[in-house]
C-alpha cells in the first residue's frame, strides 16, 4: 500500500482519466442531389503548446441521414487542470476514398 511518503513530485504525472465522447448531429445540410447526405465526423486534437491539429479518429459513415447518431465513440485521456482543444469536422462521404479532400 502506498503512503504519502511514497509521493515523488519530480516523477509524478498529471492526473488523467479516460472519457468517452459520443457524437450526434441534427439538421445537417443536404449535400447530395438524389439522396440525403452520408455524414462522417472526424475528431482532431490540438497539441499542447502548438497550433497544429492532428486527426484522432473518425466515426462510421451513416448513409442517407441529416440527423445521425453515431455508434463509434472516441475514448480520450482527460487531463485535469489542462485546456484541451478538440475540433469536430463533419464531412459528406461521396467516394470510398479515405482522403478527406475528396468529400
Amino acid at each position: 500500500m502506498a503512503t504519502i511518503g511514497d509521493f515523488d513530485p519530480l516523477n509524478s504525472t498529471v492526473p488523467a482519466t479516460k472519457i468517452e465522447v459520443t457524437v450526434s448531429c441534427r439538421n445537417l445540410l443536404d449535400m447530395d442531389t438524389f439522396s440525403k447526405s452520408d455524414p462522417v465526423v472526424v475528431l482532431y486534437l490540438q497539441g499542447l503548446g502548438t497550433k497544429e491539429w492532428r486527426e484522432f479518429g473518425r466515426t462510421e459513415v451513416i448513409d442517407n441521414t441529416l440527423n445521425p447518431d453515431f455508434v463509434r465513440k472516441f475514448v480520450l485521456d482527460f487531463f485535469f487542470e489542462e485546456k484541451q482543444n478538440l475540433r469536430f469536422d463533419v464531412y459528406n462521404v461521396d467516394t470510398r476514398s479515405s482522403n478527406l479532400s475528396k468529400h
